[in-house]
């Protein structure tokens, strides 16, 4: 048996239910980072299925270097047209060539961010609305080496916690609220962002919301869709916590002007706003200042052996664990590092912050937790599997 490095250590001092402020934020599924998440997910997952099904292994890759460059629109209540298109610029390191076998990486690549956009955007067409490019190129020789070793292919960290804080729930339930039920309500597209603050008793969750142009004819059309939407959305928050919820939309609004927040395909990728992989939402599914976090961008990158994607995504699942089966833990976070060429079975050191429910973390609750992070630890390659079947969002 492996004997792994691991330490438990009890979380002292307040909280972060207990600080008087707290700041969580969520981006939704069409935000332009979200975009770029998604797309370089996706080509890691589509690159890592033809590989597996063409040539019988599963190949070293990173493609967490997708950026988006915003386009130009001219729009109004009714509709409009795009006048510049939006670029996609992928780029990223892989394997071209295995066994004299030609591995089509750009097209891989191209057609797999295509499919994101068409699964994620209603509104937004990859061909008619976008130019995507590959730069992917060939990745270093002593790394597809790592890769087939089944070893730490990078020196770094994951951290993760559970549960989620009063505010971190409200904020992704609400998101995916917007997101994939509210669509169907009202004429509103992807591009979400819910942005929560905690004072003590209350909690202000300040939204973000495009509407379609298309389907708004008018000032007047748009006030009541938005005032609609931000009353049915109160009425969804108001749900998710035992607290006084404020829930307030697109507060940057100049009605009078005719400045308000119109899109023509959801996304506010279409007139100005750009987006890149790993500046948006953790692999927990939000962006928590008052957290530990890593600034990973776990997008992309393989999920064979890069520890970036990888313990993050373990150090969560360990979280939720810990809390989940060790009765007397009420939360957790995790943490571990790698060194460049151990096995990823074997961090250079695991370790769980825990907070007890009765207070002093004993000795008896201390082996639990650590029995459950080295158990988590010795079925590592299993988080590969969650990853490559979608099951795992990981924004």
């Amino acid at each position: 048996m492996t004997k792994r490095n691991i330490v438990v250590t009890e979380a002292t001092g307040p909280s972060v239910e207990d600080m008087p402020v707290e700041i969580v934020e969520r981006k939704g599924i069409g935000h332009p980072d979200s975009l770029c998440d998604g797309i370089a997910e996706r080509i890691s997952v589509e690159y890592t299925r033809w590989c597996q099904e063409e040539l019988g292994v599963m190949l070293h890759h990173n493609f967490d270097k997708v950026q988006l460059v915003a386009g130009e629109v001219e729009l109004g209540y009714g509709g409009g047209e795009i006048t510049k298109p939006i670029l996609i610029q992928i780029a990223g390191r892989g394997v071209p060539t295995w066994q004299g076998r030609e591995i089509p990486l750009d097209d891989i690549a191209v057609e797999a961010a295509k499919a994101h956009i068409r699964e994620t955007m209603r509104n937004l067409d990859p061909d008619e609305h976008m130019e995507i490019h590959s730069y992917v190129g060939r990745g270093a020789s002593e790394l597809q080496y790592v890769v087939e070793r089944v070893t730490a292919n990078d020196t770094s960290f994951g951290v993760s916690h559970w549960p989620r804080s009063g505010l971190e729930h409200a904020v992704y339930e609400t998101a995916q609220y917007i997101n994939h039920q509210l669509l169907d309500d009202f004429p509103i597209g992807e591009d979400v962002k819910v942005m929560g603050m905690r004072r003590n008793g209350m909690l202000v969750l300040t939204v973000a919301m495009p509407f379609l142009a298309t389907e708004i004819a008018d000032r007047d059309a748009y006030a009541e869709a938005r005032d609609g939407a931000e009353a049915a959305v109160q009425a969804f928050a108001e749900q998710l916590d035992h607290r006084d919820v404020t829930v307030v939309v697109n507060t940057a609004d100049d009605l009078e002007s005719d400045k308000v927040y119109l899109t023509l395909t959801g996304t506010s990728a279409e007139m100005g706003d750009d987006g890149a992989v790993g500046r948006g939402n953790r692999v927990n599914g939000v962006i928590a200042p008052f957290r530990s976090a890593s600034l990973e961008a776990a997008c992309g990158k393989n999920p064979i052996s890069h520890v970036g994607k990888v313990y993050n995504v373990l150090a969560l699942s360990a979280a939720q664990e810990i809390v989940d089966t060790v009765t007397d833990v009420r939360e957790a976070t995790v943490y571990i590092l790698s060194q460049i060429g151990a096995p990823l079975d074997a961090p250079l050191m695991a370790t769980a912050l825990v907070r007890s429910v009765n207070g002093a973390l004993t000795s008896e609750v201390s082996g639990d937790v650590e029995r459950v992070l080295d158990a988590r630890l010795a079925g590592v390659h299993q988080v590969r599997e969650g990853i490559l079947s979608r099951e795992m969002c990981l924004f």
